[in-house]
């Protein structure tokens, strides 16, 4: 039952990251405010300070106090991060890693399905609406943080420590643009609408806990992102030929 509390805490302050309400270099509380907070023991709080800074996203600096990591995402020196860093062939890299998306995330629509708490569904309920609403007022800008926000409240949900530290390495580097290509929406209406789509069978398939549709749901979504990403650089390739 212990290791379970821990686990369950570390995943409350992970949540905090994903929600925006601790950003990397931010102060987290004291302990003592910590276990007020989330009504459990000092103890706990230790614990379950120690497997994130294990995991690498959280810091003690001289002086006192932990922090949220300044590279809690991913190392600037990291494999991934230095080849993102690399200008050569970035359709394919493009391609790549949407490749590896599917491959993780489809594995963690999953498990959400068959593993999320009330909690877990609740997060992604709002996750969810976030998403809905940002597309609504066609903030394409917030519509693209929602996104990836909505990706992983799902890894979250999964309750794989390993995807989701994997995942959240991977949106950190990538920010906005790269793997949603929400950017090159704006005049493609359509195809954000059937985007919207694809993100609506997915929640459903999640909160009404059928994992073969959830995983269906993602492989679809992002297979047609894939199929979008590919036309969205023909166009620039045919408008550079023609410039």
């Amino acid at each position: 039952m212990t290791i379970r509390r821990i686990d369950r805490l570390c995943q409350l302050l992970n949540q905090q990251l994903l929600d925006g309400d601790l950003k990397p270099g931010d102060k987290l509380p004291s302990e003592r405010q910590l276990a007020l907070r989330f009504e459990t023991s000092r103890p706990l709080v230790r614990e379950a300070l120690q497997q994130l800074k294990g995991l690498g996203i959280i810091e003690s600096r001289q002086g006192g106090g932990t922090y949220v990591c300044q590279n809690y995402a991913e190392p600037a020196g990291s494999p991934l991060s230095s080849l993102l860093g690399q200008r050569q062939d970035p359709v394919r890299l493009n391609a790549e890693l949407l490749e590896y998306r599917i491959t993780i995330e489809a594995r963690c629509a999953a498990l959400a399905a068959e593993r999320a708490t009330v909690d877990d569904l609740q997060r992604l309920d709002l996750a969810y609406q976030h998403l809905r609403k940002a597309h609504q007022q066609r903030d394409l800008d917030a519509e693209a943080q929602a996104d990836a926000r909505f990706h992983l409240a799902i890894a979250a949900a999964s309750h794989n420590r390993v995807f989701l530290q994997t995942l959240q390495g991977l949106f950190g580097l990538l920010k906005n643009n790269v793997i949603t290509n929400i950017g090159g929406l704006s005049s493609h209406p359509d195809i954000r609408a059937r985007l919207m789509g694809q993100h609506a069978r997915l929640f459903e398939a999640i909160y009404q806990r059928k994992p073969e549709a959830a995983q269906t749901a993602i492989e679809e979504h992002l297979a047609y992102v894939s199929e979008f990403s590919d036309q969205l650089n023909r166009e620039r390739q045919r408008l550079r030929g023609t410039g």
